[in-house]
């Protein structure tokens, strides 16, 4: 069976945020799943974790002076920062495929090696990093990853710096002491911290840095041959618009999503 390949749905990191959501949780456990590569951008943004408190991770002000949105993903793991610079993918399998692992180490470790394999071929020097699940040039990291297995789907996405904004980057994740402390919710208290890390841009790296198109076709080229099956252009379907739409409106047009909730509230 092919896989559906689909690109550019906007620069929109909230709505872009949706339908990763909506891929991973429309036709759970459904034959009609299609397996799915996705390649997006967005405009400046720092995205957290589903786990992670604002005030912990992003300088507020910094990403209030500079127009840099602030949005909270529903998989798990540290923050990161976007722009036009980065290639953000996304990746959903039904686990009925022989090749699809059920368990994240595994599922990273066959699906973003592969793609750290398809950067090699066009003679970026990658390589996964199994201890840090992501992608790194020599000792500086590229591309990290967040997944979520749950009913049957196995998802993954994560964001590969090309050409992105690293001064920005650090900025806006660099929290001053002292800012105002954002709770998850009222319940939760607890913040997952990010794992700091040393970052670059592969034009930084690569003396010919190869096009956002010519990175895209390499990983499409990989996955194809890994899973013995052709990736081919495709669109969302009605119920994955539906999903996404629901999930913009409750979660990701929300800043008590986004954000957390203030602790003196």
């Amino acid at each position: 069976m092919s896989w559906r390949l689909l690109n550019n749905q906007g620069s929109d990191v909230f709505h872009n945020l949706a339908v990763d959501e909506a891929l991973a949780k429309t036709y759970q456990q459904s034959e009609n799943t299609l397996n799915t590569l996705r390649f997006w951008e967005s405009d400046k943004a720092v995205v957290i974790g589903r786990f992670q408190c604002v005030h912990k991770e992003v300088n507020l002000e910094f990403c209030k002076e500079n127009s840099i949105s602030i949005a909270r993903r529903f998989t798990g793991g540290g923050a990161v920062f976007h722009d036009l610079g980065n290639l953000n993918y996304a990746i959903r399998l039904h686990q009925y495929h022989d090749y699809v692992p059920r368990g994240l180490k595994e599922l990273y470790e066959t699906f973003i090696g592969a793609i750290s394999d398809s950067l090699n071929s066009i003679n970026i020097p990658a390589s996964f990093d199994p201890v840090g699940s992501c992608i790194r040039i020599g000792k500086k990291k590229i591309a990290g990853t967040a997944g979520w297995i749950k009913q049957g789907i196995s998802f993954i996405h994560g964001t590969l710096l090309i050409d992105a904004d690293l001064e920005m980057l650090q900025e806006s994740l660099n929290p001053p002491e002292g800012q105002p402390v954002f709770l998850r919710d009222k319940t939760r208290i607890r913040c997952m911290k990010s794992k700091r890390d040393t970052v670059t841009n592969i034009a930084h790296e690569v003396e010919d840095c190869p096009t956002r198109d010519e990175i895209c076709s390499a990983i499409i080229e990989t996955l194809a041959e890994l899973a013995g099956a052709s990736i081919d252009e495709g669109r969302l379907t009605q119920e994955e618009v539906d999903t996404s739409q629901t999930l913009y409106q409750s979660h990701y047009k929300q800043a008590s999503w986004n954000m957390g909730i203030l602790a003196h509230e």
